[in-house]
């Protein structure tokens, strides 16, 4: 009888300690999000975006091809969100970005500067999913053991969705290319592997033939069977024995 009464108390401290500890979890989450969360103007920090991005940010060469109004917030600082630009390039992934000033920095220092860049190429994961707590309508990139996570500013969506379809679609162009690649790397090599001759022309000796196809008047005699030097035009000699 005991023993099931302290199973019950235990039972029951434990029930409540899971309920408190999910109350608090909420309520630190709820004020969090209506007093706590900081964040710069979008339009502020998307125009200031735009203009790293036109004043050199980009090598020389690379244009942007998609790109999507976001904000990010990192484990660090969840409840300081930084607004900025997704830039979709065919070398890299871009994002920059304006964070809120420090409260213990003065009025007029300036708002926290990030950036971050990835390579474009087909190790380059991108999808699009529900974030931060299910909150927003968002992007997750990651490569290798690297991921960030960038939310679409409201009303923006559409523009992540465009950008994630694009690193898609420029995945596939990349593999398909080194696909053709292969192939022709391995057509090259089976006719490296081929005999290859030489019909002799006037003005032709073993040597400058020899020489044409890098090898030895030596080599050329053996593989053709020659007691000299002497050709005839006309003549057809083997300048590469096939492997």
């Amino acid at each position: 009888m005991r023993q099931n009464e302290a199973l019950y108390r235990a039972a029951r401290f434990v029930k409540r300690l899971i309920i408190g500890l999910i109350t608090i979890v909420l309520v630190v989450t709820a004020v969090g999000y209506f007093f706590l969360i900081r964040k710069v103007d979008p339009h502020s920090a998307w125009t200031y975006a735009q203009r790293e991005l036109d004043g050199g940010m980009l090598h020389y060469g690379e244009r942007p091809m998609r790109l999507a109004r976001v904000y990010r917030r990192r484990a660090t600082s969840y409840f300081r969100q930084a607004n900025g630009l997704l830039v979709a390039t065919p070398e890299r992934v871009i994002f920059i970005g304006l964070e809120p000033r420090d409260k213990l920095a003065g009025a007029d220092a300036p708002s926290a500067i990030l950036t971050s860049a990835f390579a474009d190429d087909t190790l380059l994961s991108a999808a699009t999913h529900r974030i931060y707590a299910l909150s927003a309508h968002g992007v997750v990139l990651s490569r290798g053991s690297r991921t960030e996570s960038y939310a679409a500013a409201p009303g923006y969506e559409d523009d992540v969705d465009s950008l994630v379809a694009y690193i898609d679609r420029h995945k596939d162009q990349l593999r398909a290319a080194a696909v053709q690649d292969r192939k022709l790397r391995e057509q090259l090599a089976s006719l490296l592997r081929q005999p290859l001759r030489y019909v002799v022309e006037r003005g032709d000796a073993i040597s400058t033939i020899a020489a044409r196809y890098g090898a030895t008047p030596k080599q050329i005699r053996e593989w053709n069977h020659l007691s000299g030097d002497k050709v005839r035009i006309g003549q057809t000699l083997l300048v590469r024995p096939g492997t």
